[in-house]
């Protein structure tokens, strides 16, 4: 590498960083529940007092046992979930008051928890050999026969906790920061990042635009895609100006008594956000696979001839063209992948003005009037992930924006006395 003369004079700082974080598995209960790892949930109805139950022979005749889904725990032999962060950065001073700064930030993460069906049905391979292949299929692939047996007829959907979900991030970031000076300080940052794994979510409460639960319990990695809060680009900005008016500035430096009370003492500040859009999972919300999954991860087939290309419409009524997905054939998987399509972006615009009023040595009178989402720009959610009906058909929400992400403009006044 070649450094020109004068690079390290005191004015430029090289900083590295790695480390190795584990997280203990000592309170699951949260996710997994203290229950057998290979038993669901049931339901007893008036049960005899006391109630004797021997594990070998299950329940005893004559009880209304209903067996339901449920959470199934954790594997048997679970890892410790392991990240690996790595940091670089090079900051140099700019100016006496202003300094950049351009770091790379990357980690890698394995065996951590993600969610998955641990009593699917027993599938197929179609063998053309054998004769064995339903109508379309090609040879050597994997599908669901009927009648759809569970690995275990005498349980339900069990939603298993693994610890096989692995991560990687890796991120680029340009940061220039200028510290308060003749009344003015900002600092502005942009981040260009890309996050995958194969689960980020271990239920769709944590995140809305992907299911909680992996497609194929038996392929986990099938789901590694864009991580359910990756956001490739982000932009932010946010500046403080003291307003060039009253003793010492620029502008009305003479004022005195109330016309000084009156024009010093004011203060602009301004907050800017901008961003890319989360990623987002096209669903069929009904199990086409026939694998028994009630988490409803299943995923449609991208049609024949048509990529994501010139996909999005760009309107909250339809975000995106489903046609270009399909069903896939019954009892399969659909080719669609995991978070392979993307919200609308996020920008937000808060400006505030102060005004400081001195009442004596001791006391202080601020005024604040606060704009939030200025321009009262409306920053749409997710739209509907259910993209085909059961015959094939576009659902009638499919791509549709039926919230926002952040609230309309808002405005308050307030006045803050301190001493």
């Amino acid at each position: 590498m070649c450094v020109p003369i004068g690079f390290f004079n005191g004015k430029t700082g090289v900083r590295a960083g790695f480390g190795i974080a584990y997280n203990l598995l000592d309170n699951i209960g949260w996710c997994c529940r203290t229950i057998h790892p290979d038993f669901s949930q049931y339901t007893l109805t008036n049960p005899p007092f006391p109630l004797q139950i021997n594990p070998a022979t299950g329940f005893p005749p004559g009880l209304n046992v209903v067996r339901g889904a449920g959470a199934g725990g954790i594997q048997t032999d679970p890892r410790t979930p392991t990240v690996i962060n790595y940091r670089f950065e090079i900051e140099r001073e700019v100016s006496p008051a202003m300094s950049l700064r351009i770091a790379y930030i990357g980690s890698r993460g394995y065996h951590y928890i993600l969610r998955a069906d641990s009593n699917t049905a027993v599938p197929a391979i179609c063998s053309a050999a054998q004769g064995n292949c339903p109508a379309g299929l090609p040879d050597g692939t994997k599908y669901y026969p009927t009648p759809v047996r569970r690995r275990n007829p005498a349980l339900g959907n069990i939603a298993k906790a693994y610890t096989s979900a692995v991560s990687r991030y890796n991120g680029f970031s340009l940061d220039v920061n200028r510290r308060f000076r003749g009344g003015w300080a900002f600092r502005t940052n942009y981040t260009y990042a890309k996050s995958m794994d194969n689960g980020s979510q271990l239920q769709s409460g944590q995140a809305a635009n992907s299911p909680g639960a992996v497609l194929d319990t038996y392929d986990r990695g099938r789901d590694y895609g864009l991580s359910a809060f990756d956001v490739r680009n982000r932009f932010s900005f946010n500046s403080s100006y003291e307003l060039p008016f009253g003793p010492g500035k620029a502008l009305l430096s003479g004022a005195t008594g109330a016309a000084d009370k009156l024009v010093s003492g004011w203060q602009m500040n301004l907050i800017v956000g901008l961003q890319g859009g989360f990623p987002f999972t096209p669903q069929l919300g009904f199990n086409r696979s026939r694998d028994g999954n009630t988490s409803a991860p299943d995923r449609p087939d991208m049609a024949p001839g048509r990529t994501l290309r010139g996909i999005y419409r760009g309107s909250p009524d339809r975000w995106f063209d489903p046609t270009v997905f399909t069903l896939p054939p019954a009892g399969t998987y659909g080719n669609a992948g995991r978070n392979i399509l993307s919200s609308p972006g996020l920008a937000t615009f808060d400006l505030s003005l102060f005004k400081t009023t001195p009442l004596s040595e001791r006391w202080k009178l601020q005024f604040r009037a606060e704009f939030f989402n200025l321009f009262n720009r409306a920053n749409f959610s997710f739209p509907s992930l259910i993209v085909l009906t059961t015959t094939g058909a576009p659902a009638s929400a499919a791509g549709l924006i039926s919230a926002t992400s952040t609230d309309s403009r808002q405005i308050q006044f307030g006045l803050k006395l301190s001493w």
